[in-house]
């Protein structure tokens, strides 16, 4: 308790000198979000290099609904290897290049599927990857309460491909890991998806979240057979719970 009061305090003063916010109380933009660089540097993002592959299993449930998506990364390369439907509702397993110009309907599908995965599994890299818009503004209450949190708005332009006009609301600890996230798709006003950030794990040199809660129950995304591949090795290193 005494540490997130004191976390809380610190936003709350850095708000008013060096995190980014007028003496106004309005958030200011900042062409290197030095608290974003915190989260992403929290998560391992300066041992990526390090990786020669990644293998994950994507869940989703939504109601009844429950989807499985099966992939594997080579981010040097950008090839891709995925498992799971074919646009018929069987079983298939592509591989590709994210380079590639030309591609199949089915193919652009399997794509837009691996962006959507990705983002969710390696979201803190993305803060330094993708070039978006990011507003440190400060504690705020966490979507889904109780409690308070460091808060990063994070804005993709409407050209982005995968992601056009898109806000989150990143909300993260005094350890700078995330704990929950609001998304709200195409900038809408009312949100789109909320949901907690859980069971961190270290996959190899990084760190990933691999359960994501909904805030009413019927959404909830988490992540399986997680393991990476280093560099001159051929052996996988599975997730471990951190």
């Amino acid at each position: 308790m005494i540490r997130a009061c004191a976390f809380v305090l610190s936003l709350f003063l850095s708000c008013l000198t060096l995190s980014g916010c007028s003496l106004s109380g309005m958030p200011k933009k900042s062409p290197i979000n030095a608290e974003a660089r915190k989260i992403a540097a929290a998560y391992g993002i300066g041992n990526f290099s390090r990786i020669d592959a990644i293998r994950y299993t994507c869940n989703i449930q939504i109601g009844d609904r429950h989807i499985q998506r099966h992939w594997i990364w080579e981010p040097e390369k950008n090839w891709v290897t995925y498992k799971g439907n074919s646009a018929k509702g069987e079983q298939t397993e592509l591989t590709y290049s994210r380079s590639e110009k030309d591609r199949t309907a089915f193919n652009a599908r399997v794509d837009n599927w691996f962006a959507n995965d990705q983002h969710w599994f390696l979201f803190p890299f993305h803060l330094e990857w993708d070039g978006a818009e990011i507003i440190s503004d400060g504690a705020h209450p966490l979507p889904i309460p109780p409690g308070y949190a460091g808060r990063l708005i994070v804005k993709y332009p409407w050209e982005s491909a995968h992601h056009a006009g898109d806000i989150y609301e990143v909300y993260y600890g005094p350890d700078y890991m995330i704990q929950q996230w609001l998304y709200r798709k195409g900038g809408s006003e009312k949100p789109t998806r909320i949901t907690t950030w859980e069971e961190h794990a270290n996959a190899g040199p990084i760190l990933v979240s691999l359960r994501h809660e909904g805030s009413l129950g019927i959404f909830r995304l988490w992540f399986s057979g997680v393991a990476v591949r280093l560099k001159g090795s051929s052996v996988w290193l599975p997730a471990l719970i951190y």
